[in-house]
């Protein structure tokens, strides 16, 4: 198995991140879109709990996907108040060898 650069994220939302993401969600959900058109996320999503956004990402290195997230527009307002990203060995059709 051969793995690609990619990386988990974990986006942390703000103690009101009902009110505080409103006025941002369109752009918010078009960032990601774009990322998920282009290939650069694998998947987006956020916990159900509303603690935290969850990010899989295609990118050269940590510093490259964390610029991503950090493109956004809920980290640009304060919707998300810390980022982490680690490396994650992303498992997927074409790292296992499935057309």
């Amino acid at each position: 198995m051969r793995f690609e650069p990619t990386y988990l994220v974990t986006a942390t939302f703000a103690a009101d991140v009902v009110v505080r993401r409103e006025p941002h969600r369109a752009a918010h959900l078009a960032h990601v879109r774009a990322l998920l058109a282009d290939g650069t996320a694998l998947i987006a999503g956020a916990r159900a709990d509303l603690s935290a956004s969850v990010l899989v990402l295609r990118a050269a290195d940590a510093p490259a996907a964390r610029t991503l997230v950090e493109q956004d527009p809920y980290w640009r307002h304060g919707v998300w108040t810390a980022i982490d990203v680690v490396d994650y060995l992303a498992a997927t059709a074409h790292t296992i060898g499935r057309t």
